[in-house]
């Protein structure tokens, strides 16, 4: 057998990299960075998982104190499975044992086929929020082995979405833990079932039906959408209790970078030429402003945490801020809707 096993050509999903090459962003989560990674290496159409999502603002005053007070909810309107099954690729669930795992990543490699392991991000060097900290399972892509350095290549975000080699040692230690008795079958293969379609005018009929699902999804949870911007008012108004919990930097990062991931689904729908290209003049200044202002948030939140200095000026800012945010989110969604109805 060689001394490597690889998948040469699997690349890691790079286009939140390439819109906003300074940071380290994935499409909403670390899940569907891995549908694109894998829609990719297979050469199908994206615009399936792309329209997948729907993210509704949600404020839990209960969990004032905790985590989970606040986020931008990721709604995921279909299964994933159901996704990839519908893009002609399948998935082999196993839990294969510690001592055997090896040995079933390199059959799997040795067939062309990527793997995603779920380890536990405790055990994960480099995880700012995670390392020795906090448990939680993660998606991590497996696409290749090196027997003689006993290296595993993987592809993941750990302080960037790109490609790693790293001891299987240290890997192995992440694989199995209390936490796998939520998901058992730890170890996904991913096997393509059926080619894509060389034929461009089907893959553009595809794009178009996919373009067509969202805009009527997007429509099904309007009020739902605009209702929940309430809650960022409801996060102005805890502020100041809030500004304290350990975990708010941690809140206002997942929701930049899925308002990043918004605003990447809209630059990859405007290159499909179905939404109305002249709305880019009103609707994208709006959305951007609004990330701007997610991120003041977090600068004013941040230097508060490392001086321990909450004053009342600060308070306030971000109060502002977060008002104002409010606002550009409700001129967002009025363009927004506005440019999907004249679309349809």
């Amino acid at each position: 057998m060689e001394d490597i096993v690889s998948l040469d050509t699997f690349q890691p999903f790079d286009g939140m990299k390439k819109m906003f090459p300074h940071h380290n962003f994935p499409y909403f989560n670390c899940g569907y960075n891995l549908l694109l990674t894998l829609a990719n290496y297979y050469k199908k159409d994206e615009l399936a998982i792309l329209n997948n999502v729907v993210t509704i603002y949600r404020f839990d005053q209960q969990k004032t104190k905790r985590k989970g007070y606040f986020k931008l909810e990721v709604l995921d309107l279909k299964e994933w499975d159901t996704i990839l099954e519908e893009m002609g690729i399948s998935i082999r669930k196993k839990s294969p044992e510690l001592d055997a795992l090896q040995e079933e990543i390199i059959r799997s490699i040795s067939n062309g086929n990527p793997i995603s392991i779920f380890i536990d991000l405790f055990y994960q060097r480099g995880r700012e929020f995670y390392y020795n900290k906090s448990h939680g399972l993660h998606p991590v892509f497996v696409y290749g082995f090196n027997l003689t350095k006993q290296d595993i290549y993987t592809v993941d975000d750990i302080t960037e979405y790109t490609r790693y080699a790293l001891p299987f040692s240290e890997f192995k230690i992440s694989c199995l833990s209390s936490e796998h008795e939520k998901m058992p079958n730890y170890f996904w293969e991913y096997v393509l079932e059926s080619p894509a379609d060389p034929n461009p005018s089907n893959n553009n009929k595809l794009a178009q039906t996919n373009i067509h699902a969202f805009i009527a999804n997007m429509f099904r949870y309007q009020n739902e959408i605009v209702e929940g911007l309430n809650s960022i008012l409801l996060l102005a108004e805890h502020f100041e209790d809030i500004i304290t919990n350990e975990t708010i930097i941690e809140t206002l990062s997942s929701t930049i970078y899925r308002k990043c991931s918004e605003k990447y689904r809209l630059h990859m729908l405007y290159k499909y030429k179905t939404l109305p290209i002249h709305t880019k003049t009103t609707i994208d200044p709006l959305l951007d402003q609004i990330i701007d202002d997610w991120k003041l948030v977090r600068i004013y939140a941040t230097k508060a945490i490392n001086s321990k200095k909450f004053t009342k000026e600060m308070i306030d800012k971000c109060m502002g801020l977060l008002r104002k945010i409010y606002t550009n989110e409700m001129h967002f969604n009025d363009q927004f809707y506005s440019m999907l109805k004249a679309a349809k």
